[in-house]
Parts: C-alpha cells; sequence; structure tokens
C-alpha cells in the first residue's frame, strides 16, 4: 500500500504441476532499489526491464536475478515436499501434512517494495522495521504491506 492505493509488486502465475508435462514456475514482479529506480521487471516469467548489469538464471522450477556483485535480488524456488530443507518437526510440516497444497515456494532476496526494504535469507525475514526469526509462512491470499505494518 503506497498513499492508500494497492500495489501489487509480486505475482506467482504459474508453478510446476506434476500431472502437467511441460510446466514451470512463472512469475510477475516489478523490484526497484532504494533510490526508487527499477532494477527488474519481470512478466511471465521473462525481463521486460532490466538493466544491462543484472543476470537472469532460470529453470522450470527456479527464477533468480542477480546484481552485477552476484548479490541476489530475487530467488523463487518450487519445492518438493520431501526437501530435506523444510522443516521436520512443528507446525509447518503438521500443516502440510493435513492440507492439500498447490506448491511450496522459497523466496529469498533483498530488494524494496515500494518503500519497503525487504530482506529474506533462510533464517529471517525482515519487512520494513519488523524482524521475523523464520522465513516460512503458509496459506494464500498475498502479504499485504502498509504504513502500519504487514498482514498476511
Amino acid at each position: 500500500e503506497i498513499n492508500g492505493k494497492i500495489k501489487e509488486f509480486f505475482r506467482i502465475r504459474e508453478f510446476i504441476r506434476e500431472r502437467s508435462e511441460g510446466s514451470y514456475i512463472t512469475i510477475d514482479c516489478d523490484i526497484k532499489d532504494s533510490d526508487n529506480n527499477r532494477e527488474i521487471k519481470i512478466f511471465k516469467g521473462n525481463p521486460v526491464v532490466v538493466d544491462e548489469n543484472i543476470r537472469i538464471e532460470k529453470s522450470n522450477k527456479d527464477f533468480t536475478a542477480y546484481r552485477s556483485d552476484n548479490s541476489v535480488i530475487i530467488k523463487i524456488e518450487h519445492l518438493d515436499d520431501t526437501d530435506s530443507s523444510l522443516p521436520q518437526t512443528g507446525p509447518i510440516p503438521e500443516h502440510l501434512k493435513t492440507n492439500p497444497i498447490d506448491a511450496i515456494l522459497r523466496i529469498t532476496g533483498d530488494f524494496y517494495s515500494g518503500n519497503f526494504k525487504v530482506h529474506i535469507d533462510n533464517s529471517i525475514m525482515k519487512i520494513g522495521g519488523i524482524n521475523l526469526n523464520g522465513n516460512l509462512s503458509v496459506g494464500t491470499g498475498g502479504l499485504h504491506l502498509s504504513q502500519m505494518g504487514f498482514s498476511m
């Protein structure tokens, strides 16, 4: 939310479907830097605006954008429910056992969404001035960032 208006900066259009040969992760994103200059804009999984110094790597299950210093802008990975990096105990595996899911995605990176600095690595999620221990969330409906904080 910027000046009272919702601005979408990231959308998952498609993810791998086991029964659909040729399916792949497809995203839209519009990521800017700290000076509000566009670093990268992706539409249907393809760069439509990108700084010449940014490198893109993608496969059916992964999408990563790197800066010229090799730091990650954003990385999206489609994980199997048996991935060893997922927690083995706690609410996340319990949720996965008892609820049908469409996909497990890991999103990491270091970028701006509007006025909000977003940093997500394998152990922490920082959005603006809010730090969350762990970077896992379960659910649908998106993440809403505003001057009042964020909600899912």
